[in-house]
């Protein structure tokens, strides 16, 4: 059954490695080229780069230093966070979806991840106003005298006092696109928070069910250890008789003993990661150690869900939010290396004031009280040491260092992948065997135990029966745990579930 389900999983980790991601310089002009779904036994490399997402396209042109007159971020790449893609209900376990939910509700790191966004999308409508005037309003007394002895020819000096009101305008029409450039630039940030607080999310929903994994695998083997406790008994009071009948030496019972013991010392650590893995969880939950306390009560690990793919699997990789944020980022600084060449263009505003001063309140809003300017201002730098050009390179460089950390970003995803599917896949290979040693390891302590009591063996052999079917249980169950940690870090890696 198991082979039957990797199957389709094996044919995505194909489909990822022969896909087409990250960014060429050797190829910046070739046109985007969509998945076709292909596969082949490739590995991704740069002559492979051929998939691209928009945003570095624009950055390719920009380097190229043909920068479109407008230009608008359209990203490829759809996200979807926990809260729209629920991937944990596939195991079935309501504990585990309600302690997802309150963690996706209370973690302090997915409310600063909020917070942030909030940051970026105020920032973003901050350089959006600047497609607006400034308007400003003043209002004061003026009292001044001037002197007289300032010609050459002596004069009275000159007192006024007076009352003014006004408005003040200052407009910077965007004529050559430098408020546009900047505002996108904003927007790229503002779209790259959101990736960032979806890979939190995605972060922690993974941490709570590999910590929820954790707890219910080390209850499993406290509840095997004490089932094999109340056996080792059982051997320990027959070993007893048979030494006081005399069939057997005293060293029967205290091997006896010593399994008894070896078993009995398991259940500390245990009981220790019982513990430490409630606190990993209330810390993830965002609240304290006791509020969580109902998970002292075992639960069976949950079941290891199908894994099967019903979209597209060539885009799986590309919806990951550190990808996505990667693409955003490159947007980013797209745009600043357009707003940095915008400083070679001129600047129009437009500035205007209207005013009303008076000598008497009584006359602020007479007809000859009133003064206006209109005042068009063109402003184009000439010369300024080059500095214009050392930001252009500086924008340059930034952009193609994104660039960079985008293609490696895609490289570290598909590795991760590559990864998590080896992983898995031979921990199902493991717990099929292991299963098998089990039965075998239950069978041996039967016939051991039948062999002893008849007198045919000593008890080494029982005692050596007791702790492999001990080992074999207790692998089973981490390899059961494994699994589902496994399932867990196939989402993600991939970033999410995909049905």
């Amino acid at each position: 059954m198991k082979d039957t389900l990797l199957k389709p999983l094996l044919l995505l980790v194909t489909l990822v490695v022969s896909g087409q991601f990250g960014l060429s310089q050797a190829n910046a002009n070739q046109p985007a080229v969509e998945p076709q779904g292909s596969v082949s036994s490739g590995t991704v490399g740069p002559q492979d780069a051929a998939l691209y997402s928009a945003a570095a396209r624009e950055g390719e042109k920009y380097l190229n230093d043909s920068i479109p007159a407008r230009w608008e971020y359209e990203p490829q790449n759809v996200m979807t966070t926990p809260s729209q893609d629920p991937w944990w209900n596939s195991f079935g376990d309501p504990t585990l979806t309600e302690l997802i939910r309150r963690a996706v509700d209370n973690n302090y790191n997915v409310l600063v991840a909020q917070q942030r966004i909030e940051s970026a999308r105020q920032m973003w409508r901050q350089s959006k106003a600047a497609y607006w005037p400034t308007v400003g309003l003043n209002a004061g007394w003026t009292k001044s005298q001037q002197s007289g002895r300032i010609a050459s020819s002596p004069t009275p000096s000159t007192r006024m006092d007076y009352f003014t009101l006004g408005l003040s305008m200052n407009w910077e029409l965007d004529v050559f696109g430098r408020i546009t450039a900047q505002a996108k630039a904003e927007k790229a940030q503002y779209q790259a928070s959101i990736a960032d607080y979806d890979a939190t999310l995605v972060s922690l929903c993974s941490n709570v069910a590999r910590a929820y994994f954790q707890l219910r695998m080390a209850q499993a083997e406290i509840k095997v250890a004490q089932a094999n406790i109340a056996t080792q008994d059982s051997l320990l009071k027959i070993a007893n008789i048979r030494y006081e009948c005399g069939l057997v030496a005293q060293v029967d019972v205290v091997q006896a003993q010593i399994v008894v013991a070896q078993t009995q010392s398991t259940l500390p650590p245990l009981n220790a990661t019982v513990a430490t893995s409630i606190n990993e969880i209330a810390v993830l939950l965002g609240v304290y150690p006791d509020e969580v306390k109902e998970l002292l009560t075992p639960r069976k690990l949950p079941a290891a869900p199908p894994l099967t793919v019903s979209c597209d699997p060539s885009q799986l990789l590309r919806r990951r939010p550190d990808i996505v944020g990667a693409e955003r980022q490159i947007a980013y600084y797209a745009a600043m290396l357009g707003v940095a060449k915008k400083d070679f263009l001129p600047a129009l505003e437009l500035r205007a004031t209207a005013a009303t001063e008076s000598h008497n309140l009584k006359n602020m809003f007479g007809s000859h009280s009133f003064s206006y300017s209109i005042m068009p201002t063109l402003t184009w730098t000439v010369f300024d040491g080059f500095a214009r050009s050392a930001k252009v390179a500086a924008a340059k460089a930034d952009l193609q260092a994104e660039i960079d950390t985008y293609n490696q970003s895609v490289i570290t995803a598909v590795q991760e992948v590559n990864n998590a599917m080896v992983d898995y896949e031979t921990v199902v290979q493991r717990l099929a065997l292991e299963r098998q040693l089990l039965k075998f390891s239950v069978r041996e302590l039967e016939l051991q135990v039948d062999r002893y009591t008849q007198g045919l063996t000593d008890y080494y052999n029982v005692a050596q029966a007791l702790i492999n079917v001990l080992q074999y249980q207790n692998n089973v169950t981490e390899l059961q745990a494994s699994e589902l940690t496994g399932i867990v870090s196939i989402y993600t890696a991939l970033g999410g579930g995909w049905d």
